[in-house]
Parts: structure tokens; sequence; C-alpha cells
């Protein structure tokens, strides 16, 4: 089976296994925000996930208080925003203002530390982002740090993949020495003491963490002719 998802950047990550490649992907990155004057951290999700998460919050986190939600049309879609307070390991309690824009294809979001509504409006109201038939992606530069562009999928033959472009930055985490070869590509164990590998194609790193009670024969028959490829798009920096 094959798929595409797109990258936050609009990069195309194409993905071929024999294996049950149908659950939607997350993406995420760092972009520069025209509002903050900054790099911030974004996350696309499928379209709907805003709902599905505040239902999630309300019905089993308790500790966790909604105190205000707004929807505002921008952009063509929906941005949701609502302002919580949580609690922290230090028995204390913070306050977080998280944003959902949803449009047809996806979900994006973001957040801001404090009661910060209308500077996370204006986040949304001057990052660039746009939806095309293959989803959502942002526009405006992304940044390589403090951490690169991610796809991340599970594949419940293979286990929860992270897939980023095989870059510098992400090239240098690889070990020196020749991995196990692979149909498309060579294959790393991260420990000795751990079932988690790294595949290597020429243009993406993915790292796959096993699921609990993965068929360990499976997965590496799966990862063993696993081939990913990620095409850039968009604007790095």
């Amino acid at each position: 089976m094959r798929i595409e998802h797109l990258a936050v950047d609009g990069s195309l990550v194409a993905i071929e296994a024999d294996a049950d490649l149908t659950i939607p992907v997350t993406a995420t990155g760092w972009a520069i925000v025209p509002s903050l004057m900054r790099t911030h951290p974004f996350a696309i999700y499928p379209a709907g996930h805003s709902a599905t998460i505040e239902e999630t919050v309300r019905s089993n986190f308790p500790n966790v208080s909604i105190r205000s939600s707004e929807e505002h049309s921008l952009k063509g879609g929906t941005l949701r925003t609502a302002e919580v307070n949580l609690p922290t390991a230090t028995n204390r309690t913070r306050d977080l203002t998280v944003g959902a824009w949803e449009g047809e294809t996806g979900c994006l979001t973001t957040s801001l530390v404090g009661l910060e509504r209308a500077s996370l409006i204006e986040a949304f109201d001057t990052l660039g982002f746009s939806e095309s038939a293959r989803g959502l992606a942002i526009n405006s530069p992304i940044t390589l740090r403090p951490r690169e562009p991610e796809v991340i999928k599970e594949i419940p033959e293979l286990g929860v993949v992270n897939i980023s472009p095989a870059i510098p930055s992400t090239l240098e985490r690889i070990p020196k020495a020749r991995g196990h070869v692979a149909n498309h590509g060579e294959l790393f164990r991260i420990r000795q003491t751990s079932q988690a590998l790294v595949f290597v194609s020429s243009s993406a790193i993915v790292r796959i963490d096993p699921l609990e009670k993965a068929n360990t024969r499976e997965m590496l028959a799966v990862a063993q002719d696993l081939r990913v490829e990620w095409t850039p798009g968009g604007s790095r920096r």
C-alpha cells in the first residue's frame, strides 16, 4: 500500500509498505510568526481534531479547567480558542491559551502561555497557511531549529513512525557505520536493549517505535520492505 501526506511546510511524504497505512498523520514543525517576531511550534491534525480533544478533556481530565472558549471566522475556516488552567508537577497551576484553526482538510494548532487570546488570534492571522487538495500546510518560513519538521503516523504492523527529512542536522545523529541493508534503505537499532529502529532512505529519516505487544517478526518484515520518500516543498530556514 502507498499513501502520501503533507509535512507542515508542504513537503510531500510518501510511504509505501505491506501494512495498513490508513491511520491519519500528525505533522509538526516550527514556523516564523510575524506578530510574535520569532519561531513558534505548530501541529497539524486531521479536520475535527479540536472538538475531539475538547470532549476528551471535559470527560476525562477534571483537573483541567476550560475557563472560556470562543470561535472566530478566519481565512476561510473557524479559529477556536480556549483559555485553560492546568495543574503542574509542583502542585500549582498555570494558565494556557490554546488555539485550533479548523478547515476542510486539517486542524492547525498551537498555544501561548498565559491568558493571551488576542495575541493568539493575531498569531494565526499573521501566519501564512493554506489548504489544497492534498491538505493543510504552512506557507510562512519553517525553521529547522529548535526541531526539524516531522510527520508522525501509527502503522499497526510496524509501530509509531516519526519521519523527518534527511538533512545534515538529522543525518548527524545516524551511526557512521553501515546499517542493515533493507530493500529501500538501511536499518539501525537505536539501543541493544530496545526494539526501536531507525530507517534511513535517501531523503528521509524514520524512527520506528514498536507498539505494545508488537509481533517482532512481522515488524521486521515490514521494516525490511519499507519505502519512505520526503520531497521538499515550501520554505525552510
